[in-house]
């Protein structure tokens, strides 16, 4: 199969993946199977179980302190995209004078990307392409950065864009959170920062660079919790990607929310931040870094995958938990993933050529 079809074919089935699964939460909704009281139930249950568990299987299986150079590096281009991320965010929502609430909105949408979605699917697929068979092991290594990556983006997604995406009050951009540092202790806005997902990335942490106990405890071949524990946890973790596109869904029943008061310029300036901008960015440093022999090709197709990608579904659970922009963010992404595959389809082709 030809570069052009394997981009092309990816990109829609990763967007008509996500696409069906949200069609199918509106028509639960619609015909009230999911009502309003059970759309809230299920955003906490995804809050407090699922994302916390498939955090935690995901962090487990991919740390490895034998990695810690691509850890490095992977973290480096991850806060890069956030930084740049936010800035071209700033940039455009002056541009268009949002107001602050909207601008910490756009900004979010921009920054902080989906990786265990559309990204996870591309690297799968592409390895299986007959595109990527110099690389022998693309597949597994492209997963794996992935995952890697993932790790990262979500703990700044459940920290700075939690923070972020609260409501704001004047004379704060990133909402309550200077109020909270002025005037109370520094255990007090821990506590009002932590949540869920960041409980069960911490707690993972020390325990995947463990050797002993990734290996013989958790989750390697063999080990004590690997086939019954571990494994329950991986399979509940598996639902919260799919459980968020129903809750999208489900807003979007009767079609885009009455309280959904973003404006179309600043729809069009995350889709132009995030589809044009952000790929541009990825192409430009991870390109750049390959073709100085800094970093490896498929390491490289990895990055600017990632760049390319849409914005983050957990931002739905983040404005959920805030109660603020729930509306606004869900039409959204309901363009956004409507419109993905086209920019994907041609971002990926791009890539593979310029590097295969």
């Amino acid at each position: 199969m030809s570069i052009y079809l394997d981009s092309a074919v990816v990109s829609i089935n990763g967007s008509v993946i996500v696409i069906v699964i949200v069609f199918l939460g509106a028509i639960m909704a619609r015909y009230k199977i999911l009502d309003k009281s059970g759309a809230e139930s299920l955003s906490k249950l995804i809050l407090n179980l699922l994302l916390p568990a498939l955090l935690f299987t995901e962090m487990m299986k991919s740390l490895d302190i034998t990695e810690f150079e691509d850890f490095g590096i992977i973290f480096i281009y991850c806060t890069f995209h956030i930084f740049i991320g936010c800035a071209v965010g700033w940039v455009l929502s002056k541009l268009t004078s949002a107001n602050k609430n909207m601008t910490n909105l756009i900004m979010a949408s921009i920054a902080f990307q989906d990786t265990t979605a559309i990204p996870l699917i591309f690297a799968e697929v592409l390895g299986r392409s007959d595109v990527t068979n110099p690389d022998s092991n693309f597949q597994e290594d492209a997963v794996s950065f992935v995952l890697i990556y993932t790790v990262f983006v979500t703990v700044f997604k459940w920290t700075v864009a939690y923070g972020m995406l609260k409501k704001v009050h004047e004379g704060s951009l990133l909402g309550d959170i200077g109020e909270i540092q002025v005037k109370k202790s520094f255990w007090w806005t821990m506590r009002k920062i932590m949540n869920p997902p960041i409980y069960a990335t911490l707690a993972s942490i020390p325990l995947a660079l463990i050797p002993f106990l990734k290996q013989y405890v958790f989750c390697e071949s063999g080990a004590v919790f690997a086939d019954n524990v571990f494994s329950a946890l991986v399979t509940v973790g598996k639902t919260a990607s799919p459980l968020i596109c129903v809750l999208l869904g489900s807003n979007l029943s009767e079609g885009y929310p009455p309280t959904a008061d973003i404006a179309k310029k600043h729809i069009a300036v995350i889709l132009f931040g995030k589809e044009v901008i952000m790929p541009l960015v990825g192409l430009g440093i991870a390109g750049g870094a390959y073709f100085y022999g800094i970093i490896g090709r498929v390491l490289a197709i990895s990055i600017m995958i990632i760049y390319a990608g849409p914005t983050s579904l957990q931002l739905l659970m983040i404005c959920t938990t805030h109660k603020n922009q729930v509306d606004n963010i869900s039409k959204v992404y309901l363009i956004m993933y409507v419109t993905a595959a086209i920019p994907m389809a041609l971002w990926t082709m791009c890539f593979l050529i310029l590097l295969y």
